[in-house]
């Protein structure tokens, strides 16, 4: 008979003057063992243990005390989730918990010789030994949870076209990778909780919290990671608060009885916990946000056993279904909806006799889900209690309460738990054979058993050729799905190639058509003003034809008369076309502006409005004509101007009849003058003689 060979074991000790907590990196002594020391190192860094722990993935790793890879329990669990769930981690000297006992004690007492001042490798040994003995408390820094989370893999841009589109793409490739990580956890019947963030055209974020270790459900969703482009799937391992210690299998130790617990829970993005005892004593309020089934499961153990969990709606939403089964305790809901003004009526006189109250609308509602247990239950509960710990069955009241609230009266709840409780010393009776094999068989019997015999193993080979057969059949069909497997994922790359040309031709498209209507405008405007300049031209040469035939009179308009405008004059005109200037606005005009223009070579001014008194004096003064643009008709062509010769002249004729006139007048009037001037000195001297 061939000796089993024992777990492989990797065991480490840190060397003299190495330190977690150091700068430097700390050293270990390390010891492959398997039966026997395989191999040993004699300083090795802690990456490098790292390394060889991951590579190796041993059954089991040891050490007489975990704060030596990390100075913090955090560190610890750091380094301890980079291992693979299946290695087992043990402390041998024992834990905080349970107690510590110094190496060499364990070493005497399962008759291990080690020396007084024992080497780190030697150290090691012994600690391998040990392990291999089943001796130490196991360490968990994982939960046997994994979260997958679905999310986009870039980001989506800061803006464009197309960024609708893409965002709209992207939620649904996200959502369809999401519905296939759940068929497949649904398909191998492991359980899980659903965090999702929908939108309208599919899922923009999803988490899955897995109850299984990383490395089963790694390597069954491994193939839709990186599946679809743009979609990211992070896989990772839920990390305990703290380390948990746990005695091993072979010690054999069980947990001793636990207060029990009714439970109300506020379920949804952040969790409501209340925890009160059988008897109506609210013992813990908590909430945490995005506190998954284990992390809850985690904190309520830490107060006893929880054997009913209570609702604050109806119906329960499937987190908290999920959890009274997940922990075998009766689930309780509320008969209707609660108000918001119900519910804190309900947790405030819960709360008026107790220390803890609640902080926020989720804690709140976790106390009033309990309320309601005990509005509907609570004297059943409490009698409930008292009667199993008179009769020293506590440990049924888990089944009794179950019976309760499925009608069954008191006593005989707990009667019919008693009853289907199996006694404690009940044995299994070995059956025994009423003869020895071929005892009192003729020569006949044994042929008919043989023949018998015989037929069933042809019977037998025809079933396993059939066997065969079928498995030949699957591993064919088995193949023929691989292929069209492949042929479906060539045409879904295709599919994908063939969208992002069009999605690039679509992008081109809108570019070109924007441009286009861009052109579109740009030419629209251009044609106006092609418009405008011909009929401006065609206008134009009206004008010159008419003045050269003699029937109009060109005319320079000035649309201010400044002397910003009276310079454009200058430049623009030479100085035989400033003959007649239209003043569309002669309102800031003065002496000075009037003198320049006169200096321009002006002979008729024709104005829109009242010109001022110095100016026009100053055109009276140098014989110029000022005409009033209401007495004509002008035609303006942006800056050029026209003026009918027959009406100007007309308006000249008149401006100097009334120019002579008034100059005839001023004559006569000085002529006066003078003459009264020269009588009025002519008195003056006979006055004089006289006297």
């Amino acid at each position: 008979m061939t000796k089993t060979s024992g777990p492989q074991i990797i065991s480490f000790d840190i060397l003299p003057q190495s330190s977690p907590s150091a700068k430097k990196t700390p050293r270990y002594a390390m010891v492959l063992f398997q039966d026997e020391v395989l191999e040993t190192q004699s300083s090795i860094r802690r990456n490098e243990l790292l390394k060889v722990i991951r590579k190796l993935e041993p059954d089991i790793i040891a050490t007489d005390n975990l704060l030596e890879l990390a100075p913090t329990e955090k560190g610890v669990i750091e380094f301890l989730s980079k291992i693979s769930s299946k290695v087992r981690v043990i402390q041998v000297t024992g834990s905080p918990i349970h107690g510590m006992t110094s190496l060499k004690k364990l070493a005497t007492r399962h008759g291990i010789e080690i020396i007084k001042h024992p080497s780190p490798i030697e150290t090691a040994t012994v600690l391998a030994k040990l392990a291999a003995l089943g001796v130490g408390i196991e360490v968990s820094a994982l939960a046997h949870e994994t979260r997958i989370t679905i999310t986009r893999a870039r980001n989506i841009g800061p803006g464009g076209y197309s960024q609708a589109r893409y965002q709209r793409r992207m939620h649904g490739a996200i959502q369809q990778v999401a519905r296939k990580i759940l068929e497949k956890l649904t398909k191998a019947g492991i359980d899980y909780d659903e965090y999702e963030t929908r939108t309208s055209h599919g899922l923009s974020r999803c988490a899955i919290h897995v109850y299984k270790a990383v490395d089963s459900v790694s390597k069954l969703v491994q193939s839709e990671v990186n599946r679809i482009a743009g979609v990211a799937v992070r896989i990772s391992p839920v990390k305990r608060r703290s380390l948990l210690y746990s005695p091993r299998e072979e010690n054999g130790e069980h947990l001793g009885p636990r207060r029990l617990l009714v439970v109300g829970i506020d379920a949804g993005t952040t969790v409501g916990i209340a925890i009160s005892d059988i008897s109506g004593h609210l013992m813990a309020i908590h909430s945490g946000r995005g506190l998954s089934r284990g992390d809850v499961i985690r904190y309520l153990v830490e107060f006893g056993k929880p054997v009913l969990i209570a609702s604050d709606v109806s119906p329960a939403p499937s987190f908290i279904e999920k959890l009274s089964r997940s922990l075998q305790a009766h689930l309780f809901v509320p008969d209707r909806l609660m108000s918001v003004v119900e519910k804190r009526e309900l947790a405030k006189s819960f709360t008026a006799n107790s220390e803890l109250s609640p902080r926020n609308a989720h804690q709140r509602d976790a106390v009033a889900a309990i309320t309601k247990v005990f509005q509907a239950y609570g004297k059943k509960l409490k009698s409930l209690n008292q009667n199993l710990r008179k009769s020293e069955e506590l440990h049924l009241i888990s089944k009794a309460v179950s019976m309760v609230f499925q009608g069954v009266s008191i006593s005989d709840a707990i009667e019919q738990s008693i009853i289907s409780k199996e006694p404690k010393d009940a044995k299994i009776e070995p059956v025994i054979l009423s003869q020895s094999v071929g005892e009192g068989y003729t020569s006949e019997q044994y042929e008919r058993m043989i023949d018998r015999l015989q037929r069933q193993v042809e019977s037998l080979q025809r079933q396993l050729e059939f066997v065969k057969s079928q498995h030949h059949l699957s591993l064919e069909e088995q193949k023929k799905t691989k292929q069209e497997l492949k042929h479906i994922k060539q045409q879904l790359n295709r599919a994908l190639n063939v969208e992002q040309r069009e999605q690039r031709r679509d992008e081109q498209i809108q570019r070109k058509d924007v441009e286009i209507q861009r052109l579109e405008k740009r030419l629209h405007e251009q044609n106006q003003t092609l418009e405008s300049t011909k009929r401006t031209l065609t206008n134009l040469k009206l004008m010159r034809r008419l003045e050269i035939r003699g029937e109009v009179q060109p005319v320079v308009v000035l649309p201010h008369f400044s002397q910003e405008e009276l310079r454009r004059l200058s430049d623009r005109y030479p100085r035989k076309r400033r003959k007649v200037v239209y003043i569309q606005d002669p309102s800031g005009g003065g002496r000075s502006t009037a003198e320049q223009l006169i200096q321009f070579g002006v002979q008729l001014v024709i104005t829109h409005g009242t010109m001022s008194h110095l100016a026009l004096k100053q055109f009276k003064a140098a014989h110029i004509p000022v005409i009033d643009a209401e007495l004509l008709q002008i035609t303006v062509v942006d800056e050029f101007a026209v003026v009918d010769v027959e009406q100007l002249d007309k308006e000249i004729t008149k401006w100097q009849d009334r120019y002579e006139s008034s100059e005839r007048e001023a004559a006569a009037y000085a002529l006066e003058r003078l003459i009264e001037e020269y009588r009025q000195e002519r008195r003056n001297e006979s006055s004089e003689n006289n006297g």
